[in-house]
């Protein structure tokens, strides 16, 4: 992986570069999600007749000898794949193709013995059911591999920006500050802390333990109840202690005042003033989320060291539009416990889906114009940045795509498997399955909305597009 990074470093900034990655994590989670609906099947005795990997012309295809053997076959255009499943036909008038006589004929007992109709409706949820629910465990298996072998990516302990009259700066804690313990508990990371205060309403009083100038220090604060809706309309509700360690600013995008002069979308006047400022106390207005921080830009204790930032004039540097606050070089990744990271990778995916829950219902009641379905270029430039990124990175992305799969599968759309999942559960229910024109019908409408969104999401992403270019 090392290796083909470092021979597509110099082009993967091209967009075609971008849509190969984007085509083989496709390739990884698609196929992985219909090895789920493949195994439900054949545990089940329903005969899987065709598993394709991409589509298109074959290009070389292998078993399928035997009655109810599969027949693999490898595609020309090597993007996602399918299964098809013997015996998926409507249970009122049963009837398969005839390939020899070249006509519609009703199944012979032996094959209604492995045709998906035949089989009982939990049998059948459980099938469509078990595409998402392997894509939900691939995403545990890297994300829990991940945290538990190479660590998670995590903040250090030592604090490089406090927020004016903020609970932390009115108790005291200063820049450089190290927070080793909290209530007596070592800290490994920053998270350590944060997990203990966003999330703890209301706020509790906690001791720090905080190592300045090598001497050891207590100090006793309140974290501060914020609520208040963010640019994107979504409602927040948590604890703030006015410490953080940021690491790194987007000079364009982060920063808003310096010293009382406002800089916003004035890289160039930032980056004179930084300049000026460099190894020197500033106050910087940072860009928040907050609905209104234009007018109220949240105010931090900062210093921009000249040492992390030798690259700040070289136009040509891939960090240019970038100041430390850290060494670049110093990267924290914290290994976890089985365990640990089971709970942290259980907590991320409950905080995606809420996340993507609230962020739609914010952009459906009109509240921001935020682009909340991605279209072609705009993952193709994720998967393309995380892979130039390297192995770490990358990896994370397959599982974040993998965990996006099954939650888009599941939603109740006609022609997804959620849709499948509605007709089933009412079959179940009801004791008879919906007929099969509501089906068809249901399903057309289905594919014309997804369609639809497909369109919407990839137009999105040339206006996006267009506009990032017409601002430089």
């Amino acid at each position: 992986m090392e290796v083909v990074t470092a021979l597509l470093s110099g082009t993967l900034e091209d967009i075609f570069a971008f849509v190969l990655m984007l085509f083989v994590t496709l390739f990884v989670v698609i196929t992985v999600h219909e090895w789920g609906h493949y195994i439900a099947a054949r545990y089940f005795g329903v005969h899987v007749e065709e598993f394709s990997f991409g589509f298109g012309k074959i290009l070389y295809s292998f078993g399928g000898k035997g009655e109810t053997d599969t027949r693999f076959y490898l595609r020309a255009f090597p993007v996602a794949g399918y299964i098809k499943l013997f015996g998926d036909v409507d249970p009122v008038n049963p009837k398969i193709w005839d390939k020899e006589k070249q006509q519609a004929r009703p199944l012979t007992p032996r094959e209604q013995s492995y045709a998906y109709y035949k089989k009982p409706a939990w049998q059948r949820l459980i099938i469509v059911m078990a595409g998402p629910l392997i894509n939900i465990l691939l995403t545990v298996i890297i994300v829990v591999s991940v945290y538990s072998i190479f660590g998670q990516r995590s903040s250090p302990i030592v604090i490089d920006a406090i927020g004016i009259n903020t609970p932390s700066y009115k108790a005291g804690i200063q820049l450089g500050d190290k927070i080793v313990a909290m209530d007596g508990k070592n800290n490994r990371r920053m998270e350590d802390v944060y997990d203990s205060t966003w999330y703890e309403i209301p706020p509790e009083p906690h001791t720090y333990t905080v190592i300045r100038d090598d001497k050891e220090l207590e100090i006793t604060f309140t974290a501060l109840e914020r609520e208040y809706e963010t640019d994107k309309g979504i409602k927040m509700h948590h604890g703030q202690t006015g410490m953080l360690h940021l690491g790194i600013m987007n000079i364009e995008k982060d920063i808003q005042i310096i010293d009382g002069i406002y800089v916003r979308k004035q890289p160039d006047k930032a980056r004179e003033l930084i300049r000026k400022n460099f190894d020197k106390l500033v106050l910087v207005g940072i860009t928040s989320n907050v609905a209104d921080h234009e007018e109220k830009p949240e105010s931090y204790l900062t210093i921009f060291p000249s040492k992390y930032n030798v690259h700040f004039d070289n136009p040509e540097h891939k960090h240019y539009d970038y100041v430390f606050l850290q060494d670049p070089e110093q990267k924290l990744y914290v290994r976890l416990s089985f365990f640990e990271a089971l709970g942290r990778t259980a907590f991320l995916l409950k905080e995606g889906v809420s996340g993507s829950y609230k962020l739609l219902h914010a952009a459906f009641q009109g509240k921001n114009d935020e682009q909340v379905v991605a279209g072609f270029g705009k993952m193709s430039e994720v998967v393309g940045k995380a892979f130039k990124a390297g192995v770490y990175d990358y990896v994370m992305i397959i599982a974040s795509f993998s965990f996006m799969l099954a939650v888009v599968n599941i939603l109740p759309i006609p022609a997804l498997d959620g849709g499948y999942i509605v007709f089933l559960l009412y079959e179940i229910v009801m004791g008879k399955a919906i007929s099969s024109r509501f089906q068809t019908i249901a399903i057309i409408t289905g594919l014309v909305i997804l369609l639809g969104i497909m369109i919407f999401a990839n137009i999105s992403d040339l206006l996006s597009f267009a506009s990032d270019k017409s601002s430089d």
